[in-house]
């Protein structure tokens, strides 16, 4: 059903279903994710998540989004107020990990699916789609940089990979260590790609 199609009922029936999904994939993991264990969670029958998701794979991808909803909803207006580059990459890098310390329950949901939605039959992952549009987000903030003359020339491709690389291994350390300093973090990822991307003097 297009969202455009939806009664205020069922957006909130599926936002539900949605929140329920993540809470059991955080907490008993993707392999023992089962729309059964949900919809016991959410106190409605199977029947019901299958009548607005169709199945475990539409409601996994639409766990997908409302994560990445989440991160972008926090990211982007801090990206979007900074005056240059420069700070807009500083923002894109503590907004990320200001997302994993306070979302700690869907960033689980999703390292989860991650770790265990594979695609099947040539068919992409849950999460393929995502991690591609983060990549060619993140290169557009890149671009900026090296238009403006704040960035060195560099593959943007390249440091894009390099840049998501170190951010994407921050759930697993923060998994297993929850107290681990995201702050401290935060610094050192802004000093070490400011200094890998900026043009020398």
């Amino acid at each position: 059903m297009p969202p455009e199609s939806r009664t205020f009922i069922e957006e909130a029936r599926r936002a539900q279903i949605i929140e329920c999904a993540i809470d059991v994939l955080a907490e008993h993991g993707y392999l023992h994710t089962t729309l059964a264990r949900i919809a016991k969670r959410a106190k409605i029958s199977t029947g019901v998540i299958s009548y607005h998701f169709g199945g475990k794979d539409q409601l996994i991808q639409a766990v997908v989004m409302e994560v990445a909803k989440l991160a972008t909803d926090l990211m982007i207006p801090r990206i979007l107020s900074q005056t240059t580059a420069t700070e807009g990459l500083r923002a894109y890098i503590e907004s990320n990990l200001e997302f994993m310390g306070l979302h700690r329950k869907p960033l689980l949901a999703l390292v989860q699916i991650v770790t265990h939605a594979v695609g099947e039959d040539s068919r992409a992952g849950p999460y393929d789609h995502q991690a591609d549009v983060a990549i060619t987000d993140l290169e557009k903030l890149l671009d900026w940089g090296q238009r403006s003359g704040e960035f060195r020339d560099f593959d943007m491709r390249s440091m894009a990979i390099a840049i998501r690389g170190a951010i994407d291994a921050v759930p697993g350390r923060l998994l297993n260590d929850p107290d681990f300093d995201l702050d401290l973090l935060a610094r050192e990822l802004v000093t070490t790609f400011t200094l890998a991307t900026r043009r020398q003097q």
